[in-house]
């Protein structure tokens, strides 16, 4: 088992944060944020005051109407960037938000980027597909790999597919009651899991030569734990990109270059 690494790319994208003048804000809408959305967020704050950006933290009640949750992000400049921290709060009113912002989408919020991306544009994908995309074309062809994801959210594993699949894959998006799942995952090149199960997938639904990408993470005795069992891939000729220091390094990073014009 050879355990792969994001560094590569992380410097690539770091440089070219570090090189740009970046004078666009960055809005973070939240709605009674849970503990997981108020970690990511001030993951978030943290990369910004790194590389100088200046953002706007706004957190929302429940009782909030839309209009007054889209008059305050289209109240910015066109060029400033927002990111909407999920499930926000459950709120009903997110298909009207999705239609009614304007500003700039990092993180494939609108129904506007989610059309774009589907026509194959990099760029408006959400940030977590968008690292994932880049990671495997930094490393491999895509052309003609069988690819299986699991996950089937409108965050990572639909618009994620659409994309690897508009760039030559064979793409199969597995669930819960997808039958032959072993075999599935078995004849794949590429494995991109996001389940939140600590260790669900063991040696028996792999085999030599494959890539697996672990992007799920639970939490087991205070450590982070991904979706797939390591210690039992070690006799396998298999890469492996992790859960610890993988896609979530470059998810935020991909998130902020959004912003670069």
């Amino acid at each position: 088992m050879e355990i792969l690494n994001t560094d590569k790319l992380k410097k690539q994208i770091i440089d070219h944060l570090e090189k740009s003048q970046i004078n666009n804000k960055l809005l973070i809408l939240s709605m009674n944020p849970n503990s997981e959305e108020i970690s990511y967020k001030k993951f978030i704050i943290k990369k910004c005051q790194q590389f100088g950006i200046d953002f706007v933290d706004k957190e929302f009640d429940s009782a909030t109407n839309p209009g007054q949750i889209i008059d305050f992000a289209n109240g910015f400049n066109k060029d400033d960037g927002f990111i909407l921290l999920l499930p926000f709060d459950n709120y009903k009113y997110l298909d009207i938000i999705r239609s009614e912002i304007k500003i700039r989408d990092l993180d494939g919020f609108t129904y506007s980027s989610q059309g774009r991306a589907l026509n194959g544009q990099i760029g408006y994908l959400p940030a977590t597909p968008k690292a994932i995309a880049r990671y495997l074309q930094s490393i491999t062809d895509l052309r003609g790999k069988n690819i299986t994801i699991a996950n089937r959210s409108t965050l990572i594993g639909l618009p994620l597919a659409t994309y690897l699949s508009r760039s030559r894959a064979t793409v199969s998006v597995i669930n819960s009651l997808t039958k032959n799942q072993k075999e599935l995952i078995q004849s794949s090149d590429i494995f991109i899991s996001a389940i939140g199960r600590a260790n669900h997938y063991d040696k028996t639904y792999f085999r030599d030569g494959q890539i697996l990408i672990d992007v799920g993470t639970s939490y087991v005795n205070g450590m982070i734990v991904g979706d797939i069992d390591y210690q039992d891939l070690k006799d396998l000729d298999i890469k492996v990109l992790t859960s610890k220091k993988g896609i979530g390094a470059l998810t935020t990073l991909t998130l902020i270059e959004g912003l670069i014009d």
